[in-house]
């Protein structure tokens, strides 16, 4: 029997650290994200990959609906100092969600590539090969 992957359970998400190099964030269908929810799941994913950065494949329900105070801060900035993430693909189902994301990372530009998905298989397909180009460099 094959082990599970390790994942963290949190107050809105499971991040679970499904390869040495991905991390998936995958939010509940829950109503509303708050500041603390944002920073106890990247307080996850840091413990999930301590000692290298890794790609990060966040899926986001359509239950959830965007609150505008979220996209005034930059949730990766933490992130972005550590260097943890190598790249980060979002998927949602939710054409608010797919807006909203496109947009906050707009305001937000990341030091790493960011891109919104609605299909999983495409978004892994794009972490692959992002983290395949850095791992040549």
């Amino acid at each position: 029997m094959i082990p599970a992957p390790p994942t963290i359970e949190t107050a809105t998400a499971f991040v679970t650290l499904t390869e040495p190099w991905l991390i998936e964030q995958r939010y509940k269908p829950i109503t509303s994200i708050t500041f603390a929810n944002v920073h106890e799941n990247s307080d996850a994913r840091a413990q999930l990959c301590p000692e290298h950065p890794c790609a990060l494949l966040v899926v986001v329900p359509k239950e959830i609906v965007p609150d505008p105070s979220m996209s005034n801060e930059d949730h990766f900035r933490s992130a972005r100092a550590k260097a943890h993430i190598l790249a980060l693909a979002v998927v949602t189902d939710s054409s608010m969600m797919t807006t909203v994301s496109k947009l906050y990372f707009m305001y937000h530009p990341q030091a790493f590539e960011t891109k919104v998905f609605e299909e999983e298989y495409d978004a892994r397909k794009w972490l692959r090969d992002k983290v395949d180009q850095l791992r040549a460099l």
